[in-house]
């Protein structure tokens, strides 16, 4: 998208750091890091006293609470008045005249977007920003139309479809299924053939949780698969002490990594082109792919490896029924059915002639659903009339199908800048790499383009501390230091700055702070404390 070829359309972002994004961006807020919940507040607050609000919407559709009960709609306003744009402005750094700006732009326009990724996710308020950036559109009505809604872009392509919605969190069970709900769990137990029993009511450990289990040999045993555990964790140090006592497997489809460094077993998997299947991205969209090419030497497709190794330790009878991806996938589906992502309409031989399905997905006649909770999604055309009457849509995760605006606290980092630590530390992506670059630092053009980690630092800052563009420097946290070359540059903010994470060689998060979002389990990888000095 370029704006001179849609001027017509308003781009605003809100990011502590300057990204090629801001090409076409009409408008940036630089806030802090980690202090960008006052400025939704302060806008939610601006569209409200501007009269740039729904009010036909928010009666037939919302309700309000804070964290500890439910609110009327003038106790949410009430609560909003701490937060003017000037108040907005002391606690994140961002003018208030731009917060207005920003504010007035979103209700002025016919339609709006909000997309984001980890810059909110990965915080210990992650789950809270989400909730603010919605307050907006539930706010205006400006969801559950073409060319509105609040978007969140999961960081990678299959995040939704074979982590959530495939039951892979330590809470979940296929389909949205809950590990609490004795129901939920009688209903997985007979499509997988075994006791309620084997089925555990309380939820497993979270990913942060599992490893400080294994530091302390609470788990003796640990199979690692889809991921580079060892440089990827957030204060990563602290967990190779359970990755080097415990018995660890890695089913790895690239070697050597950082955590196969740690490994008893290595287990070669197969890469995403030797092997079929289907992934679900963020827009509900499941699409099947097709094997490409032969797996290289003795590498299996990962699900194989699991259905062997789980026969030869004496379950035959469960696993020996999954012949092939296309087993899986059809007692995946029937496990969908009647559920609020229902699949049972994509079988293969659908998927394989569409670019995927959006479910719902109720019966192979249907062409998938374009948007949830309004006319045309299976599930609210079959509501009672009497449900629907009057309304465009109905949240049908709630009792009375309204959705909820939120009075989040303005909480700021786990660990803000001090006089010790005085900057506040970001980590991150470049577009040329992808996570631990176990693939794209295999790739000659890429590795051209982007040949190693380096720091940014502002300008401002760089004269601060007398460093160089190119200089070797030191940044230290509570946690660990890094010895990484200096590159000065405004893309971050004064007080600011970053370091890409791709890099075993430079491993960021030996220096990131293990402190994670209560509600989603999500680490802070996104801003912690620290130091820089010339090395």
């Amino acid at each position: 998208v370029c704006s001179s070829d849609l001027p017509n359309v308003k781009i605003i972002m809100i990011d502590p750091r300057k990204t090629p994004t801001d090409q076409i961006a009409d408008l940036h807020l630089f806030p802090k890091p980690g202090y960008d919940l006052a400025i939704l507040h302060a806008m939610a607050k601006v569209l409200i006293d501007e009269g740039y609000i729904d009010k036909d919407f928010i009666d037939k559709h919302v309700n309000f609470r804070d964290n500890k009960k439910p609110l009327t709609f003038e106790e949410y306003k009430a609560f909003l008045q701490s937060f003017t744009p000037e108040a907005a402005s002391k606690i994140s750094g961002v003018p208030a005249e731009d917060i207005v700006k920003a504010a007035r732009m979103f209700g002025q326009a016919k339609t709006a977007m909000s997309m984001w990724t980890m810059g909110l996710n990965q915080r210990t308020r992650g789950v809270w920003a989400n909730n603010l950036v919605t307050n907006l559109h539930l706010l205006t009505g400006k969801i559950g139309v073409p060319g509105s809604d609040s978007f969140s872009l999961t960081g990678q392509p299959n995040a939704c479809g074979g982590v959530r919605e495939g039951g892979g969190l330590c809470h979940l069970l296929p389909a949205h299924r809950l590990v609490v709900r004795e129901k939920d769990r009688e209903e997985v137990a007979k499509v997988w053939g075994v006791p309620v029993e084997n089925i555990k009511p309380k939820p497993g450990k979270h990913t942060v949780a599992m490893f400080d289990a294994l530091n302390k040999g609470e788990i003796k045993g640990i199979y690692i698969m889809c991921t580079n555990p060892a440089q990827s964790l957030p204060n990563a140090s602290k967990y190779w002490k359970g990755l080097r006592e415990q018995f660890v497997v890695v089913a790895e489809s690239f070697f050597p990594t950082a955590t196969t460094d740690f490994a008893d077993v290595v287990l070669p998997a197969a890469f995403w082109s030797e092997k079929e299947g289907v992934y679900g991205c963020t827009e509900r969209r499941s699409q099947y792919m097709e094997k490409v090419i032969e797996p290289a030497g003795e590498a299996r497709w990962d699900a194989f490896i699991l259905r062997d190794l789980a026969i030869r330790m004496g379950f035959k009878k469960e696993f020996e029924k999954y012949k092939t991806a296309e087993d899986i996938w059809n007692e995946y589906i029937s496990l969908t059915k009647g559920r609020d992502m229902d699949l049972s309409g994509a079988p293969y031989s659908r998927l394989k002639k569409v670019r995927g399905l959006t479910w719902p997905v109720p019966s192979v006649n249907h062409p998938g659903t374009y948007k949830r909770f309004t006319a045309g999604d299976p599930i609210f055309d079959k509501l009672p009339q009497e449900k629907k009457a009057g309304r465009r849509m109905y949240f049908y995760g709630k009792p009375d199908g309204k959705a909820v605006v939120w009075a989040r606290p303005a909480m700021g980092p786990q660990e803000p800048p001090d006089a010790e630590y005085p900057l506040a530390l970001s980590t991150g992506r470049v577009l040329e790499h992808w996570h631990t670059g176990t693939m794209t630092r295999t790739v000659p053009e890429l590795n051209r383009a982007v040949p190693k980690a380096y720091v940014e630092i502002n300008p401002v800052d760089a004269r601060k501390y007398g460093i160089k563009n190119k200089d070797q420097v030191v940044v230290e946290t509570r946690r660990g230091k890094l010895k990484i070359e200096a590159r000065v540059i405004d893309r971050p903010e004064p007080g600011t700055i970053f370091i890409p994470w791709h890099w075993r060689e430079w491993m960021a998060n030996i220096l990131t702070i293990d402190a994670f979002d209560p509600g989603s389990k999500e680490p802070e990888y996104k801003v912690c404390a620290a130091r820089i000095r010339k090395a």
